[in-house]
C-alpha cells in the first residue's frame, strides 16, 4: 500500500507544480504608444498562474485500488486535508478487523493499525502514497521561488485549441528547466502540454489528452497524463475538474508502471471546510521532536548519559529511526558502553544497508578495541566506497591501516581526512584525526611530525588525554 510513483517522477511533478503555480514573475512590459501590456512570455506565465488556487481545508471520500502483479485489493477512506501538509485518512482495508488511520504533518507519518493506540512512525511522507497524489500536479507549493523568465516562442494549436508556446529561462535548477516549453491555452490560460522536462537520467512529458469546455470556451475539465522515460517507465493519468474559485482537483488519479498500478477516485469533495487541529494531532510527533532536539544538544555538549536517555525514548517510540539509533550509538560510546554502541550500529546497518554510517561506526569501535580487525577493515572500506568524500570515514579507514601495521597507507588516509574535514566539523573530531596521524608518524619514528600533530590535536580538544600523554613521550624522544 505504501508503494507509490517512483521518486524522480514524483519530484519532477512537484517541480511542474511550482512552475505552473508560481506567482514570482517579472513585471509585464508596456508599449511605447500607451500603457497597454505587451503580451510576452512573462505575462503568459502570470496569466497561467492566476488560474489556480490552493486546494486546502478539504474533505472527501477516496477509493484506492492497488494491483501488483496478480495481487490486488481496494480500500475506501475518509480523507481530510488541513492546509497543505496535514493529511488524515481513516480507512477500512480488506479483511481488516476494524478501521485504520494514517496521519501526516508533512514531515512525519503515523500509521494506526486496527485496534492500536500507538502508531508506527514513517519519516518519508512520499510513502503515504494515495493522499499525497491527490494534490500533486496543480496544488500550490509554499517553496515557490524565482524561476526565471519566459520567452514567447510563438503560437500553435493543440487539441484544436490555440496555444502560446513559452520557453522557460531559469534562474534556478537550470539542469531541470533548460529547454522546457509550456504550451498554454490562449483562452483558459491552462498548461496543456509541457515538453523538454527531465533530469540527466530521465525524460518527462506532461500533456492533456482531452478537454471539456463551457459555452464561453473556458476549459472546465481536463484529462492529462505524465509520462517518464528512464531506467523505469512510469505513467500518471488524471482527470482534473475545475471547482469554485479556480480550485482544480482530480476526480481520479492512476499511477502505472510495469510492476504495479494504483488508482484513486475522489467523491463528495468539499473545500474550505473547518477542520479541528485535534484531528491531526499525534502526540508521538511532539515527543520525537522534543527528544531529538534535547538529545542532539546533549551530544554537542558531550553530556552522554543525558543523550542516551533522550535517544532511548526515541527508539522506543520509533524503532525504525536510523538517525536515532546512530546517535544513541554515539552516546553509548561517550558513556563507555561499547556493547550498547555495537548493538545500535548493528541495528543501523540492518535498517539502512546502503548507508555508510553504520559500517563506519561499527568498524571504528572494533578498530579502537583491536578486535575483528579484518572485518573492521572491510566495513571501513565499504563506508568510504559509499561516501568517498567524508573525512571521518577516511579517518576510520586510516585507523584500520594503522592497527594492521600499514603506516604509510594510514598516513595517506589521515592526511586526506584532514583535507576533507572543514572548519564546520566538530573540533574534537578533527583533533582525533590529528592524534591518529601523530600516532602513525610516531610508528615510523618521525618524531617532529608526530609532535606537530599532537599539539594541533590538543589545541582543538584540550581534554584529549591520550594526545597529552603521547606528546610527553614524543618530547622525551626528541630530547
Amino acid at each position: 500500500m505504501r508503494r507509490v510513483l517512483n521518486r524522480s517522477l514524483l519530484s519532477i511533478l512537484c517541480c511542474i507544480t511550482v512552475l505552473a503555480l508560481g506567482s514570482c514573475f517579472e513585471l509585464a512590459t508596456t508599449s511605447a504608444a500607451g500603457n497597454h501590456p505587451v503580451l510576452d512570455g512573462n505575462i503568459v506565465l502570470e496569466k497561467m498562474a492566476t488560474q489556480f488556487s490552493l486546494a486546502r481545508d478539504l474533505t472527501g471520500t477516496v477509493t484506492v485500488s492497488v494491483r501488483e502483479g496478480e495481487v490486488g485489493f481496494q480500500l475506501i477512506g475518509d480523507l481530510k486535508v488541513k492546509g497543505r501538509d496535514h493529511v488524515r485518512l481513516d480507512y477500512l482495508a480488506p479483511d481488516a478487523s476494524g478501521p485504520a488511520t494514517i496521519i501526516s504533518d508533512g514531515d512525519l507519518v503515523a500509521y494506526y493499525l486496527p485496534g492500536s493506540t500507538r502508531p508506527r512512525i514513517v519519516h518519508d511522507p512520499t510513502q503515504l502514497g494515495f493522499p499525497l497524489l491527490t494534490d500533486l500536479v496543480l496544488a500550490a507549493l509554499d517553496q515557490v521561488a524565482q524561476i526565471g523568465q519566459g520567452q514567447l516562442l510563438g503560437e500553435d494549436e493543440y487539441l484544436d485549441r490555440a496555444v502560446y508556446m513559452v520557453e522557460i529561462r531559469p534562474l534556478e535548477i537550470p539542469e531541470l528547466w533548460e529547454s522546457t516549453v509550456f504550451w498554454i491555452d490562449a483562452i483558459s490560460w491552462l498548461p496543456l502540454r509541457v515538453t523538454g522536462l527531465g533530469t540527466p537520467f530521465t525524460s518527462v512529458e506532461f500533456k492533456a489528452t482531452a478537454v471539456e469546455e463551457n459555452a464561453n470556451g473556458q476549459i472546465t475539465k481536463m484529462t492529462a497524463e505524465v509520462i517518464e522515460i528512464g531506467p523505469e517507465t512510469g505513467k500518471l493519468i488524471m482527470e482534473l475538474v475545475r471547482f469554485n474559485d479556480n480550485v482544480w482537483f482530480p476526480r481520479h488519479v492512476c499511477v502505472r508502471s510495469a510492476e504495479f498500478a494504483i488508482r484513486q477516485e475522489f467523491s463528495d469533495l468539499q473545500f474550505n471546510v473547518s477542520l479541528a487541529d485535534e484531528l491531526f494531532y499525534v502526540e508521538e510527533f511532539e515527543v520525537l521532536r522534543s527528544a531529538f532536539a534535547k538529545g542532539t544538544a546533549f551530544l554537542t555538549s558531550r553530556n552522554y548519559p543525558a543523550a542516551v536517555k533522550e535517544f532511548q525514548r526515541i527508539v522506543a517510540i520509533d524503532p525504525y529511526n536510523v538517525l536515532a539509533h546512530s546517535n544513541l550509538g554515539y552516546a553509548y560510546v561517550g558513556s563507555g558502553d561499547e556493547a550498547g554502541a555495537i548493538a545500535e550500529f548493528e541495528q543501523v546497518i540492518m535498517l539502512a544497508p546502503d548507508e555508510p554510517l553504520g559500517y563506519n561506526n561499527l568498524a571504528y569501535i572494533y578498530i579502537d578495541n583491536g578486535i575483528y580487525l579484518e572485518k573492521a577493515m572491510e566495513m571501513a572500506r565499504k563506508a568510504v566506497e559509499l561516501s568517498p568524500g567524508n573525512g571521518a570515514f577516511r579517518d576510520t579507514l586510516g585507523w584500520a591501516y594503522y592497527r594492521l601495521g600499514d603506516f604509510e597507507a594510514a598516513i595517506e588516509e589521515f592526511a586526506l581526512a584532514l583535507e576533507l574535514m572543514g572548519s564546520e566539523d566538530r573540533p574534537w573530531d578533527r583533533a582525533l584525526v590529528h592524534y591518529h596521524l601523530a600516532m602513525a608518524y610516531g610508528a615510523e619514528s618521525r618524531w617532529v611530525k608526530a609532535q606537530e600533530h599532537l599539539a594541533k590535536a590538543l589545541d582543538l580538544d584540550p581534554s584529549l588525554e591520550e594526545a597529552r600523554e603521547e606528546l610527553k613521550k614524543i618530547e622525551k624522544k626528541i630530547k
